[in-house]
């Protein structure tokens, strides 16, 4: 009887993480965030809400939409400041948004 010799998972060892590494690095990762869409509010609604946003300093919820088709929806909160008649600064502790008007899709208080 002839003795076959198998490849311990030691000597497979560097091929295996090469083809799983190989792997990684050449797919494109997929990020699907699990946001919830909210239904989006009326623009007059969205408006007079930013407004007083804007004059009483709350600290306010949105739900942003991206500009290009390649982004996804974000939830985040924090004050909200006017820039111009379209824009908006959005600033919380952690992060800082630059959004137009069109860009928000809905807005509630805290």
């Amino acid at each position: 009887m002839q003795q076959v010799n198998q490849p311990t998972l030691l000597q497979r060892a560097p091929q295996i993480l090469t083809r799983t590494i190989h792997h990684l690095l050449t797919e494109d990762p997929v990020f699907i965030p699990h946001v919830k869409l909210l239904t989006p509010q009326p623009a007059n609604q969205r408006r007079l809400f930013l407004n007083q946003a804007i004059t009483r300093h709350w600290s306010v919820f949105f739900q942003l939409m991206p500009k290009t088709t390649e982004g996804y929806p974000i939830n985040t909160y924090g004050q909200v400041k006017s820039l111009d008649d379209h824009r908006f600064l959005i600033r919380n502790h952690k992060t800082t948004y630059v959004v137009d008007f069109n860009q928000i899709r809905y807005i509630a208080n805290l």
